[in-house]
C-alpha cells in the first residue's frame, strides 16, 4: 500500500447551484417594439380621426373650379363628361371674378363631353380654357339682380351681434314667413331656388346669414359646430321675423341647415306651422360615418374621429339624432331627399318619416345629390312646395 494518503474532499457547496442568468433581452427588445408600434399606431389612428374632425368643423368659403371649359358658343357649352356635368335638369355654371351662367338641357356630346344650352349669362359665357364649376346654386348675387324680385338687406340682432340677411317682402308683412337657412359653409344664395314660389304665394321670406358666414360674426372659436350652436341664430331669426309682423314661420333648411331648424322646433315649436327639410342631417354620427367610409377609413377610425368632434367643439353627437323625436313630431314637414346623396346619410330621414305620427311627414323623393331636388325638376319642387306652404300658412 502507499503510504500517500488521498486529498480530502471539497467542500459541498453550502445553497442551490447558481443558474446561468436567463436572456431577456431579445424578449425586451420585442416587448419595446410591440409597445412602439401600438403607439405610433395609435398616433396614427388619432392623427387621422384629428385631420377627419378638422374637415367636419373647419369654415372655408374658399371657391374651387375643378374643371375646363372645353368649347363655348352659338348658346352652349362644352363640357368634360361627369356625373355633374351630364345630369338633366337646370343648374350654374360659375367661373371666377364672378362669372355665372345658366345651363339648359343636354343637346350633344359623346363618351368624353357634354354639350348644354346656355339659358342665362349675364356677363357673357366663358371663354374656352376657362377653369369652372357646376353649381347647384344656379343663381348668383342678390335677390334683385338673381330673380328680379325687391329685397331689404336687414340685420338680425344675435347673441354674436348683427347677422346679415335678405328680406324679400310679401303681400303683407302680417302673417306667416318663411325662413331660409343654408347648410354647412354654404351662403344665402342657397335659397334662391325657392323664392320665386313663396313671392308667389304674396309670403314674406327671410334668407340668414349666421356664424362664420362672410360678412357675419364669427364663432369665438372660428369653428362651425354642426349646428349646436348656430341654431342660436335661428331662434334669432324667428325673433326677428316676430318683432316684424309674423304671427307664423315655415322654416326651410338645407343640409345642415336642416338639422338647426329641427332643434329650433325642439327647443321652441310655439310659433313653427311647417318645416321643410331639403336633404338635411338627421343623424350627424351616420353622416359622419358615411363621409368616413367613402373616404377608405375604417369604421374604428370614424369612431375616433366622432368622439375628437364632440371633444373639440363641446357637442354630443347624440343630441342630434332626430329619429328619436319623431314620434312626438306635431308640425307638418315637407321631407325632400335624393336618391345620390353621396354627403348626407338618407337612412336617419327615411326612418324619421316612418317613426313621424301618420300624415305628418310628407315624403318627395327625388333623383339628384345632396340639396339637387330643385334642380332635377325645379316645376315638381315648386308644386310640392306651394302645395305645402298653401296648407300650413
Amino acid at each position: 500500500m502507499s503510504s500517500e494518503t488521498a486529498a480530502p474532499a471539497a467542500p459541498a457547496p453550502s445553497g442551490p447551484t447558481p443558474r446561468p442568468p436567463r436572456r431577456r433581452r431579445p424578449v425586451r427588445a420585442l416587448l419595446i417594439v410591440v409597445v412602439a408600434l401600438a403607439v405610433l399606431c395609435c398616433a396614427a389612428v388619432g392623427g387621422i380621426g384629428w385631420y377627419f374632425s378638422g374637415v367636419a368643423t373647419e369654415v372655408d368659403h374658399s371657391p374651387e373650379y375643378p374643371i375646363s371649359v372645353l368649347d363655348a358658343g352659338n348658346g352652349t357649352v362644352t363640357l368634360p363628361r361627369t356625373p355633374y356635368t351630364e345630369r338633366p335638369g337646370t343648374w350654374g355654371l360659375v367661373w371666377k371674378d364672378g362669372g355665372r351662367a345658366v345651363l339648359g338641357p343636354v343637346t350633344g356630346g359623346d363618351t368624353g363631353k357634354v354639350v348644354r344650352t346656355v339659358t342665362a349669362a349675364p356677363r357673357g359665357a366663358p371663354a374656352k380654357g376657362t377653369p369652372v364649376a357646376v353649381d347647384h346654386w344656379v343663381y348668383g348675387g342678390d335677390p334683385r339682380t338673381a330673380l328680379g324680385l325687391d329685397f331689404q338687406n336687414v340685420a338680425y340682432p344675435s347673441r354674436l351681434g348683427p347677422m346679415p340677411a335678405w328680406l324679400v317682402p310679401g303681400a303683407t308683412m302680417k302673417g306667416t314667413w318663411v325662413i331660409g337657412v343654408h347648410g354647412h359653409n354654404a351662403d344665402k344664395a342657397e335659397t334662391f331656388r325657392v323664392m320665386r314660389a313663396v313671392h308667389g304665394l304674396g309670403l314674406p321670406m327671410l334668407s340668414i346669414a349666421y356664424r362664420n358666414d362672410v360678412g357675419a360674426p364669427a364663432s369665438p372659436d372660428g369653428k362651425n359646430h354642426l349646428g349646436d350652436t348656430e341654431w342660436n341664430e335661428v331662434a334669432s331669426a324667428i325673433a326677428y321675423a316676430r318683432a316684424h309682423g309674423a304671427t307664423g314661420i315655415v322654416l326651410h333648411g338645407w343640409s345642415m341647415g336642416g338639422e338647426m331648424v329641427m332643434t329650433a322646433l325642439r327647443k321652441d315649436p310655439a310659433l313653427i306651422r311647417g318645416v321643410v327639410l331639403d336633404s338635411p342631417v338627421m343623424d350627424w354620427a351616420a353622416t359622419l360615418d358615411m363621409q368616413g367610409a367613402d373616404r377608405g377609413l375604417p369604421g374604428f377610425v370614424t369612431g375616433v374621429a366622432r368622439r375628437i368632434v364632440q371633444w373639440r367643439i363641446g357637442i354630443d353627437l347624440g343630441d342630434y339624432d332626430q329619429r328619436r323625436f319623431a314620434p312626438r313630431l306635431k308640425t307638418p314637414t315637407l321631407l325632400f331627399t335624393t336618391a345620390d346623396d353621396d354627403t348626407v346619410d338618407n337612412g336617419p330621414s327615411l326612418e324619421f318619416a316612418k317613426a313621424a305620427p301618420p300624415g305628418m311627414v310628407t315624403h318627395a323623393p327625388t333623383a339628384g345629390g345632396h340639396t339637387e331636388s330643385w334642380n332635377v325638376d325645379p316645376a315638381a319642387y315648386e308644386r310640392a312646395l306651394t302645395a305645402f306652404l298653401t296648407k300650413v300658412r
